[in-house]
């Protein structure tokens, strides 16, 4: 996305529009342990573990089992700072902010020793108004991270209830808005991070800007009352919603212009509503008869049309906000019928059926992976002729390059809110979550390739089903309280914020993954559904043609990655089978043995006597696991309309359920899920 901002004058001089500016803070920061003396160099963006190990204070916590001896770090509080020279040019603007894009997570911010607030969530972006505060020359900016352990205890004593956290053995993070397989998970062991892990920049503004700009195509002309969009009339158009700054008594308007051609001259922001403390909000209605439609691969042409959005003020351009963007018509099918319940996708009024995988991050820090390895997974998922990815609830938001790879490859996104746990129920969560959705549906609406909303991974099915009332020991009230917060969270809460933006009627929204239950003749029947009975159930491979959903979302089988990888994060003596190196990385309550008695039962062979013998079978095995299910899912149809794969790629070099290893290299059964997706629908 580029951002552009000019330079105004009148024509008699009357009056200057100062220009706005974007000036990064990426350099110069420095960073201590607090209580120490000490201070370092530092990376940013970056995350403490990093800048640890660039200084040479922590081994490389990638190799062996390294990973064990940085875990202190969690429970640490750590400063960062840097100066800021202020020159009288900058100060000329009229609002001066401070802007991250990211801090991870609990930090406290300071300019000359003045707080000027505290984050306390990884996913939004935070900004304040620093202009009376700044004076001419060095200004010193700090931020405090505080340990996410200590906060996250302090939060889970205040809410007074033990939510549950199966992969945390902690069990705070429920609590902080962080993302969830830092704190471990079954593909990945535990790595809680902190620090400025995206952009930070001072920009520098007057009267108006533009915010953001969100296209959707629908049936219906948005109103917005009381925070909801409402329906006016039935003509299907586009529309442009732009998101606007305005000083107060500023009357600015805004022009949008398609690929080169005007097709908005005047907006007239006056009649735009604001609801504090957002900006303005306004609407317009655009002819779709002027726009080809985008479709994604294997249906059409990925058809994209440069979006130019002006704010003019007295003749006067203010800002500009211009990216790719592509228009088309989205639909969830979840109509009941006398079979159960469909999960079917329509896009400009057609069906598709959704060929693809889960995705996780791709580092085990945020910062570990830059906008080529995002853009590259697209690459392989392309290569393999897959139609969608699922991102995944328990990981990040990715960057903006990875929307913009999947609107032109053709790759439709299914977008996880970040909830792989039961959330409190308490008014200031549920005001933290409200701020991160209304950052992310404003940066990533405009992406065509965007296609459903999806508020958490699994907490419906695991509630009802997975035995933690016992386990947590939730019962009563407190059980009655957990039910409670777990369905309206997610049913109600979300959607506040998804209802206040234009593509609350666009985008189609479901409260959880899977909406079905595997292992229950209900759960094929209905809605989208994550078969785990092989693997978790220990099920022959056989089973997965008995047991295909009207969606299957989740399902997989474990390989090991090939020795020349394992080689270079492990001591090549410890390169054998049984070796304690080899089977720390499995991360697995089940272990190995769903892929011994796979080697055994499915392959007909003997248990191999070497690792390479192993991770050799292991693969063929998981090749052939991915190939049964998906002809078992593509030949249902229409009763089951899409199946994606658990999982795409991986974070750590170890045994997982991927098809593309740590470093990006395809196993065998990718090529296997290459050839079936080719079939024709």
């Amino acid at each position: 996305m580029r951002w552009l901002f000019v330079v105004g004058w009148s024509l008699f001089g009357v009056w200057v529009v100062a220009q706005e500016v974007h000036m990064p803070l990426h350099d110069g920061w420095t960073f201590c342990q607090v209580g120490k003396e000490k201070w370092y160099p530092a990376e940013v963006p970056g995350v403490v573990q990093t800048d640890l190990l660039r200084n040479g204070l922590i081994p490389d916590f990638m190799q062996g089992s390294n990973i064990d001896s940085v875990q202190w770090i969690e429970n640490e509080a750590w400063i960062y700072k840097r100066t800021i020279v202020v020159t009288d040019t900058l100060l000329k603007h009229e609002h001066l902010d401070l802007v991250f894009k990211g801090l991870d997570t609990f930090a406290e911010v300071y300019l000359n020793d003045s707080l000027l607030g505290k984050a306390d969530n990884m996913f939004r972006s935070w900004e304040w108004s620093i202009k009376p505060l700044l004076r001419l020359g060095p200004n010193e900016l700090k931020v405090i991270f505080r340990s996410p352990i200590k906060e996250g205890a302090k939060l889970r004593d205040a809410y007074g209830i033990q939510l549950p956290h199966d992969n945390d053995p902690s069990g705070v993070s429920p609590y902080i808005r962080k993302a969830a397989y830092q704190f471990g998970w079954d593909f990945c062991p535990r790595l809680v991070t902190s620090g400025i892990w995206q952009a930070v920049e001072l920009r520098g503004w007057s009267k108006a800007r533009v915010v953001g700009v969100g296209t959707w195509r629908g049936a219906v002309v948005p109103s917005v009352e009381n925070g909801l969009v409402g329906s006016v009339g039935r003509e299907e158009n586009l529309f442009l919603t732009p998101e606007l700054l305005i000083d107060l008594g500023v009357r600015p308007l805004v022009r949008a212009i398609l690929d080169g051609d005007t097709i908005i001259e005047d907006i007239n922001t006056s009649k735009a509503r604001r609801r504090p403390p957002s900006p303005w909000l306004s609407s317009c209605r655009l002819d779709l008869k002027r726009w080809r439609e985008w479709w994604p691969r294997g249906s059409g042409a990925q058809a994209l049309h440069h979006l130019r959005v002006e704010l003019w003020l007295r003749k006067e351009l203010l800002s500009v906000w211009e990216d790719e963007v592509g228009f088309n018509k989205i639909q969830l099918d979840q109509t009941p019928n006398a079979e159960g319940k469909a999960f079917t996708f329509l896009l400009n009024d057609s069906t598709v059926f959704a060929k693809g995988a889960n995705m996780v991050p791709p580092s085990m820090f945020p910062t570990g992976a830059n906008d080529s390895e995002w853009i590259s997974l697209v690459q392989r998922m392309r290569e393999a002729n897959m139609n969608m990815v699922r991102l995944w609830a328990g990981g990040v938001y990715p960057p903006e390059s990875f929307y913009d790879a999947c609107d032109t490859a053709g790759i439709l996104v299914w977008q996880d809110f970040m909830f792989a746990n039961i959330p409190p129920g308490d008014h200031e969560f549920a005001q933290n979550v409200r701020a991160e959705i209304r950052d992310q549906v404003m940066r990533l609406s405009h992406h065509p390739c965007l296609v459903l909303w999806c508020g958490n991974n699994e907490l419906d099915v695991a509630w009802k089903n997975w035995g933690w009332q016992d386990r947590y020991v939730l019962h009563g009230p407190d059980s009655i309280l957990v039910a409670r917060v777990n369905e309206d969270f997610f049913q109600f809460e979300l959607t506040k914020e998804l209802g206040w933006y234009h593509d609350g009627g666009n985008i189609p929204y479901t409260p959880t993954s899977p909406l079905s239950n595997w292992g229950s003749a209900e759960g094929l029947r209905s809605g989208d559904l994550h078969y785990w009975g092989v693997w978790h159930g220990d099920s022959t491979f056989s089973s997965f043609k008995n047991n295909v959903g009207r969606f299957v979302s989740e399902y997989g089988f474990q390989s090991y990655p090939d020795s020349a990888l394992l080689a270079k994060y492990i001591d090549p003596d410890s390169l054998y089978l049984g070796s304690p190196a080899v089977s720390r990385l499995q991360r697995s309550y089940k272990t190995d043995k769903p892929i011994w008695d796979a080697i055994e039962r499915e392959l007909g062979e003997e248990r191999p006597t070497t690792l390479g013998g192993f991770i050799e079978a292991s693969q063929r095995v998981q090749a052939k696991a991915y190939g049964m299910a998906i002809e078992a899912h593509m030949a249902a149809q229409p009763h089951c309309m899409g199946t994606l794969l658990w999982q795409l790629n991986d974070c750590w070099p170890g045994p997982s359920w991927s098809i593309i290893d740590f470093e990006g290299n395809p196993k065998p059964a990718c090529e296997v899920v290459k050839e079936l997706y080719l079939r024709k629908q």
